[in-house]
Parts: C-alpha cells; structure tokens; sequence
C-alpha cells in the first residue's frame, strides 16, 4: 500500500506539514521519475522546477506542482525568477551553487517502492546535512525485471554526475538503499567499478600498442563515471541465489521478509537466461577487483535477519579489499527497519541518529571528485 500514488502523495502532504519540507517536488530525470526532497530552502532548486515547467514547445518534466513548498518570495516570471536565484547563489566565477546529494533507492521487493515510509527519515537526513534527496521510481515487476531498474538507476546517477539541470552543482553524492533498494545500490558501484577496470585495462593496452609518434589524447577513452562518496545500506539484498545460510535458517520467519517471499522475489526478478551469480543482480558475487573501486560502506542489519550473513560476508570481502567499510548489527528489530524510527521504536531512532552522523562525516570529509 506504500507504493499506491494515493500514499505517496498524503505522505509527501504530511511532510510538508509535519517535517516542514522546503522543497517536496518530482521531476524526470534522464526519463526517470524522482522525487526532490530539501528540507533547507533551496532557491535555486525551486526555481528550476518552475522553469522548466514554464519551457514552450518541449516534454516537460513531470511534476507534482501542488506539493512543491517554497517558502521564499517567488515571482511570477520564472526564468527571471531562475536568473535572480543564480546570481545570487553563483560563486564568483560563475558557477551554480553547489549542493550535496543523497541518492536514495527504496526497498520493496522490486514490485513497489517504500517512499511514503521513507519520506520521514529522508527529511531528517537532508535536515541535519543540508543535502538534497533523489529518490528515483525505478521500474518495478510484473512488468520489468533485471536489469531495466539498474539500468535506470544508473541513468539517474550518471546524469547526475555530469551536470542535469537542478540548478544547483552537484558536489558530493552518497547512495543509500534498504533492502532491494540496497542490491540497486550495490549493483551501481559494482556497474561503476567495472567500468573503470574496463577502461584502465583499455588504457593499458593501449598505452603498449601505441608508438612514440601516435600516442595522444586520442589513445585515450572516455573517462569513466566516478564512484559515489560513500555508500550506506539497511539490510541490502546482495544475493538472491536461494543458498541457505545460519541467519536464513534462523531467520525462516521474519515477519518482513520470510523465506518463501525471498525465493518469489529472486525468481521474479531475473528472468531466464540471467544467472542469480551474476554481479549486477547479486553484488555479493563481484570480484575482488572490482570490489576495491568501491567508496567507504556503512552497512546495517538486523541480528535476526535473514540476510544478515550475506552482510556480514560482504563487509569482510569489502575490509579485505581495503574498503573503509563497518557494518552494525540491531537487536529486535525485522527486516528492513530504516522507518521503524518514526514508529516509535528505540533501536530504530537510535539507528537512524547513527545515520546521520555517518552522512555527515562522509559529506564532511570526502572532497569533491575533479
């Protein structure tokens, strides 16, 4: 019922009035739907929402208008109103202001989205780093399984990267991701950190074909998309072979996740021809090599998870490959507990405190990739 538009928009609402969300908007990027969450006045952001809803003679994003929460004085030419913000926001050499992001990918078991329940934290979370929050729809089963969501994902992310019009610079990113929403965010570094070997190797070779009077630029690819400045996953689904393990035993019945909605969800997502081994539908299985591309990981479980030996695994994989990774264990708490929070419980308001000093930190001391 989180994923029904009907909740998505109370709960987008109720933000606003209860979280006092400055921004609660939704907009396509690179075809993707996403909600835009900022809980700082963001100026410059709101007034690109308007400007390019205002464009003539082209697709507009599709937006939530209605929810938008601008507390700031707007005018009602938007591209002036676009033109004042970035002056006023521009660094001296002309630059749009620049702005840290939090990617956040929704669990649900790839046949809906967690948002309405996600909505609380994310606030939170952009409250005390100031960031803005991307939380993409990817596409969702019946209808489209692996690995048209991760191939979305990555669209977002990359446009992103590169520069898409938020009206704001984008400096630092982190991705973060519950459950399935953990795998998508796995799976994305994974894709990144292949690409990079890809290309380092492609360099490589042609470093040695190339002759003293031929090596130039154009010897040289195109440069690969950087990696996220962290990433930080609740429960993550980083294998969906059906090996049994000690927490899936012991975890049998978990009122979130029992085991026979793990093998539903497995099956349902990778459809024949694909193997569950695969590193981009379990990043469990991605090589060493790749796994040493990754960016610092803050990894959370549940002591009675079913996944919680898959997370265990991954972070000493992840430590021995020289990743600065840590991974915490609650007690008494379900399967993907991340909104739990707002419902009141103490191990869960804990966990989500631990959160945002996490993101803080990260936000903090990672500078910007050049």
């Amino acid at each position: 019922m989180v994923s029904l538009p009907a909740i998505k928009t109370l709960m987008l609402q109720a933000s606003r009035l209860v979280k006092g969300a400055s921004v609660a908007d939704r907009l396509d990027i690179s075809g993707v739907p996403c909600f835009v969450l900022s809980r700082d006045p963001a100026p410059e952001l709101a007034a690109t929402l308007k400007r390019q809803r205002s464009k003539p003679g082209k697709q507009q994003p599709r937006l939530i208008s209605r929810l938008s929460t601008i507390s700031e004085t707007t005018s009602e030419n938007p591209a002036q109103e676009f033109d004042v913000s970035q002056r006023r926001f521009a660094g001296s050499c002309g630059r749009y202001r620049q702005r840290d992001v939090i990617l956040h990918l929704t669990g649900g078991g790839f046949f809906a989205h967690t948002i309405a329940s996600d909505l609380p934290y994310l606030l939170d979370w952009s409250a005390s780093t100031g960031a803005v929050v991307i939380c993409p729809e990817y596409a969702l089963l019946p209808e489209h399984t692996f690995p048209v969501a991760l191939e979305q994902i990555l669209e977002v992310y990359s446009a992103l990267v590169d520069g898409v019009d938020l009206g704001f610079e984008v400096n630092r990113i982190i991705v973060t991701g519950e459950s399935t929403g953990g795998n998508l965010a796995a799976a994305l570094c994974v894709r990144l950190g292949m690409q990079q070997l890809e290309t380092s190797d492609w360099l490589n070779e042609s470093m040695k074909s190339a002759t003293d009077d031929t090596r130039s630029t154009e010897t040289i690819g195109e440069e690969p998309t950087r990696m996220p400045d962290g990433m930080m996953l609740s429960c993550p689904a980083l294998n969906l072979t059906l090996e049994m393990s000690h927490s899936r035993v012991v975890g049998t019945e978990d009122p979130v996740l029992p085991s026979g909605l793990i093998s539903a969800i497995s099956d349902a997502y990778l459809p024949e021809g694909f193997s569950k081994k695969d590193p981009l539908a379990s990043p469990y299985f991605a090589p060493d090599a790749v796994l040493k591309q990754f960016p610092p990981v803050l990894l959370f479980a549940g002591s009675n998870d079913p996944l919680l030996d898959d997370s265990v695994a991954f972070n000493e994989r992840l430590r021995c490959s020289g990743v600065e990774s840590e991974l915490r264990a609650a007690h008494n708490l379900p399967h993907a507990y991340w909104g739990l929070g707002t419902a009141g419980f103490p191990e869960a308001r804990q966990v989500q405190q631990e959160c945002q000093e996490w993101l803080k930190r990260q936000f903090t001391v990672h500078t910007k990739h050049q």
